[in-house]
């Protein structure tokens, strides 16, 4: 697997083939990196913005079968979306609908049990046999909700009267109960898109509504989520990203093609198999895309994933060429 660089100096040009594989690793792995330029870029970087980049004319020559083999992507640049990020944190709860505390009717000893702990039962299944004190007969104690159960309170040939045998809960929905606190309460507002981040991943959704937390010096935004994959559990601690405002800008790129070469904020544009480093001058950030405010035009093509390759590429071949 060669990425060919041609390196273009003054004057001259030198051509040179690799011989060693690119450090590919994962999809992961590599967004991660490229992610680590997630901010906004101070002036100090936009000098040059739209120039080749100071000291070099560097261009990396690359087959679109490589460039496909080794995941480089490639899109338009183009007018966008930034949105203002309020960041919240909180937890995970059962609706009150969705959690039931399983009483017998009468009173009478316990003659059977037919559930466990854990155990996912519909509503409707019987989970005990009770006999009643009063006519002697036996009658079903059934589960009023579809869940599982998650405790247990009384064993067969005990008596009840009247207090909780089991407690059922339905965790195939869960609120997300966000904390807000009065600095930014103006900004949060029901129906705004919130972003929840969790331990198994990220879920889209909206702000149901906002209501008060009694006796606490802040008020609860409260998420629905659908969690009948099981991917969250109660209780869980997480954060949120609260869309305040999304605005248009007239160019916005990926952060993920956002690198620093030779001292300055670039992206790689191509040009057939052609992908040189372009300064860029940035401007607002979601932490996601960011605006361009010089260094590249609507419609020019740039690297959005692994462009790192061609970074260390170019990079690799300047320094061969010192040499």
């Amino acid at each position: 697997m060669l990425l060919t660089s041609a390196i273009a100096g003054e004057g001259h040009k030198h051509e040179q083939t690799h011989d060693k594989h690119p450090k590919i690793t994962s999809d992961t792995q590599a967004q991660a990196h490229a992610h680590g330029h997630e901010h906004s870029h101070t002036a100090g970087h936009n000098d040059a913005a739209g120039k080749q980049v100071e000291g070099h004319d560097d261009v990396a020559v690359i087959a679109a079968a490589m460039a496909e083999q080794v995941g480089i992507r490639v899109v338009a640049a183009a007018a966008g979306t930034i949105e203002r990020h309020i960041p919240l944190y909180g937890e995970l709860v059962t609706p009150p609908n969705r959690q039931a505390q399983v009483r017998a009717r009468f009173p009478g000893m316990i003659t059977q049990i037919n559930v466990t702990v854990g155990q996912r039962v519909k509503r409707g299944d019987v989970l005990a046999l009770v006999e009643s004190n009063d006519s002697l007969r036996t009658y079903p104690l059934k589960a009023p909700i579809a869940g599982i159960v998650l405790q247990q309170f009384a064993s067969q040939g005990e008596y009840t009267a009247g207090e909780s045998l089991f407690a059922i809960t339905d965790p195939s929905e869960l609120w997300a109960e966000l904390k807000v606190f009065p600095a930014v309460l103006d900004d949060i507002k029901s129906g705004l898109p919130v972003h929840i981040e969790a331990r198994n991943g990220r879920y889209d959704s909206t702000i149901s509504h906002i209501l008060p937390a009694s006796g606490q010096p802040y008020v609860y935004a409260r998420v629905t989520l659908d969690n009948s994959s099981g991917r969250f559990a109660i209780g869980e601690r997480l954060s949120a990203l609260v869309d305040a405002e999304i605005m248009q800008v007239a160019l916005v790129i990926d952060n993920l093609a956002v690198q620093e070469f030779a001292g300055q904020a670039v992206v790689f544009v191509q040009n057939g198999e052609q992908y040189r480093p372009r300064a860029v001058q940035l401007g607002r950030t979601d932490g996601r895309f960011t605006e361009v405010l010089a260094g590249l035009k609507a419609g020019e093509r740039y690297v959005v994933a692994n462009s790192y390759l061609i970074k260390a590429e170019l990079e690799k071949s300047a320094a061969a060429h010192e040499h």
